[in-house]
Order: structure tokens, then C-alpha cells, then sequence
């Protein structure tokens, strides 16, 4: 290695701060595409999908020109959520709470006995849009209607999925975990191969660790690591900022993103898909096992590591440029964000 100056990792208060989460959410995460769930759930008009994006709600939804929509799931009466399912099927969105009925174009329609004053335009109260778009049969939002598209966001991202996600893959299984842990804490552990001999040992069975390599530009990580004589295990992973992933596990592939919550606390999603010639049964008893096993590593470390970070004991660490250079990049666009807010 020719890095002649030792990178140090983010100051410890930056993981757990209430206000830096605060930054993060406004210059970040509103400015980032995020794929929050499978465009088959959304084929048909009238279907939709809600999520949330560091806590607020959104709504996808197919409107009658077959035109995929994005809208923010609030009201524009009193703020109330709109849809209340996770999923579903309607044939207009009506709020809840006073009954304000919108078109599946975002429009309002109706306000029953509102009895507005005369400056009243019903057309000035259309919901609020999100940007929205699909890729791997994945959909994407992003809060900011005016940036960049989906696809030049994708850079080299897109390459590294489509050598290994095949025309054949269908939906597997969604796994969700809850961890007591910052965002930023899940994707340091995801940034580095360092840690794949003592917390991943049938990963380490699998794959030539010490051969372990990362490719950092235009917002990705491409990590790759040579798998052992007769493993049949992943090789590949790609992370895309701020926290988005692709891994390859044996016939199938993992989309994978990790949820900022709180300041302490993240949500990390799975999707898994598999061949479609290969039964649900055989998958889940193999790759659909292994992932559980990774993950369930994972998320016995992540916690611990944020524990300590909020002691005010350690400050910083030093990273590994062989090792850890995902993580200084991982650092380094954070940074970035947070200090030009774009």
C-alpha cells in the first residue's frame, strides 16, 4: 500500500447525536434515491405501496394512465396519513381523518363539508409529489423532485448488478431486522472484509478473505473476494451510498437497505430473489439460510460497536488501507453531503 498518511473513521459523536441525525436526514437522505419496494407490487392501476424515508411517510401508486406516482403520504387538509396499509389496492386515496378524497394522479377531488371561503382553490391542494422511478424491478423514490435520474445516480452500480441478477430471478422472501444501532454503524460493517474471520466463520470457509478488494468511485463500493476450491458462495457485493446493497449468494441475489430510524437505531431489509427454476424449499434450505447466518452475525457485533461509541471513551479509530478504504470512502461522501448539503 502507497497511503502514506493514517485515515481515521468519523468522530464517535456523529453516531448517536440527535442533531447530526437531524442533518443527515435533510441533507442526505432527502436528496438520495432509496428503493423501497418490488414494481410487481405496483403493476396494476390503482396498486400501491407506502414506506418511509428516515421516518417520513410516502405513498407509490399506479394511476389510471398505467403513470407509477410518488406522493408524500400526508394530507393536505390536516396532515393525517393517507394510507394506512403497507400495500393494497384503490380506487381513489381517502384520507381517513376528515375524508378528503384525491385522484390517483396526486389531484383533490373532494372535500366533503369543508365549505371553504372563497379564495378556496381545490386545485392548489394536490398532494405533495416525490420523484419516482424503477430498475431491477425494484422502485425508487427520492424526496427531491429536482435531482438527477435514477439512472446516471446508478453509475457502475447497475453493471456490477445486472452481471450477476438474471431475467429469470423472482421474489423470494423479505427479511426485516430492528437494530439498536446507528445507520452508519451497519454500512462501516458492511464497508470492510476485516472482520469476515472471527464474525463470519462459513463465509470465511467459503472465500479467500486475504484476497478481500475494493473498487471506490462514483458513489459505489465494488467489493470482490475470491471464493475457495468447490464454494459456490458470493464473490461479489456492491454498495451504492448512502445505504443501498447488492450481494450475489450462490444461485441467487440479495437487495438489501438499511433504514435510519433513530439516531440509534436502524431497520435493515432483504430482499431475496432466486431462480426461478429452483424451488422455493431448496433455496430457502441453502441460500436463503446462509444469509440469515450472515446477517445474524452482523447483528450480534453492530450493537456492541454502538454501545461504545456513545460511552464518550473511544473518539476515533484508525482504518486499514487495505482493508477498510470502503469505509474512508463511505467517511468521505458523508462528509461531503453533509457540508455542501447536496
Amino acid at each position: 500500500m502507497d497511503q502514506k498518511t493514517t485515515t481515521y473513521t468519523l468522530p464517535a459523536e456523529l453516531y448517536h447525536e440527535n442533531a447530526f441525525f437531524k442533518v443527515e436526514k435533510d441533507r442526505i437522505f432527502f436528496n438520495e434515491w432509496q428503493w423501497v419496494g418490488r414494481s410487481e407490487l405496483v403493476k396494476n392501476p390503482g396498486q400501491f405501496i407506502t414506506a418511509e424515508i428516515t421516518n417520513s411517510p410516502i405513498l407509490i401508486i399506479r394511476d389510471n394512465n398505467n403513470v407509477l406516482r410518488g406522493f408524500h403520504n400526508v394530507c393536505r387538509h390536516r396532515a393525517s396519513k393517507i394510507l394506512l396499509d403497507k400495500k393494497g389496492n384503490c380506487k381513489s386515496l381517502v384520507c381517513p381523518y376528515h375524508g378528503w378524497r384525491y385522484g390517483l394522479n396526486g389531484k383533490l377531488q373532494n372535500s366533503p363539508h369543508f365549505f371553504g371561503a372563497e379564495d378556496f382553490n381545490p386545485k392548489n391542494f394536490s398532494l405533495f409529489p416525490i420523484k419516482v422511478s424503477e430498475e431491477f424491478g425494484l422502485v425508487f423514490v427520492n424526496i427531491n423532485v429536482d435531482s438527477e435520474s435514477l439512472t446516471s445516480w446508478l453509475g457502475p452500480f447497475t453493471e456490477m448488478v445486472n452481471r450477476v441478477y438474471k431475467s429469470n430471478f423472482v421474489f423470494h422472501n423479505e427479511i426485516t431486522f430492528d437494530v439498536n444501532a446507528n445507520w452508519k454503524t451497519y454500512v462501516d460493517n458492511y464497508q470492510e472484509g476485516y472482520h469476515i474471520p472471527l464474525i463470519h466463520p462459513q463465509l470465511n470457509r467459503d472465500v479467500v478473505w486475504q484476497e478481500y478488494t475494493l473498487t471506490n468511485a462514483d458513489s459505489t463500493s465494488i467489493h470482490s473476494v475470491p471464493p475457495k476450491s468447490g464454494s459456490h458462495e458470493p464473490g461479489s457485493f456492491g454498495w451504492h451510498f448512502p445505504n443501498i446493497i447488492f450481494n450475489a449468494y450462490g444461485r441467487g441475489a440479495v437487495f438489501q437497505r438499511i433504514e435510519p430510524l433513530k439516531p440509534k437505531w436502524c431497520r435493515v431489509i432483504y430482499n431475496l430473489f432466486r431462480p426461478s427454476d429452483v424451488s422455493e424449499e431448496d433455496f430457502e434450505a441453502n441460500e436463503g439460510q446462509y444469509q440469515k447466518e450472515v446477517s445474524i452475525e452482523d447483528q450480534k457485533i453492530v450493537p456492541l460497536v454502538q454501545q461504545n461509541l456513545e460511552t464518550g471513551i473511544y473518539q476515533a479509530g484508525p482504518l486499514s488501507p487495505k482493508y477498510e478504504s470502503g469505509l474512508a470512502y463511505f467517511h468521505q461522501l458523508l462528509m461531503e453531503r453533509i457540508g455542501t448539503g447536496e
